[in-house]
């Protein structure tokens, strides 16, 4: 991955995420065969990694939880 460039990382309850301090992603999941499989995914991440700050950055973009019916979210949510 080139510095600051965004990778997308499909998770799933049981994916393990380690990253290293140069920026390496290692994705694992033993339990599931589809763990790069978008649609079933749990959550989905973008990941860009700034070395000379030795910065890591993570956003969710795709969560789980269903806040739809609510107008305003608010933290503990």
């Amino acid at each position: 991955m080139a510095e600051s460039e965004e990778m997308k990382i499909v998770l799933q309850v049981g994916t393990e995420l380690r990253v290293t301090n140069k920026g390496e992603v290692v994705i694992s999941n033993p339990e599931l065969e589809l763990a790069r499989e978008e649609r079933a995914a749990d959550a989905v991440l973008l990941y860009r990694f700034y070395a000379d700050r030795g910065e890591h950055i993570f956003r969710l973009v795709e969560p789980v939880a269903d806040h739809k019916h609510m107008k305003v979210h608010r933290a503990n949510d």
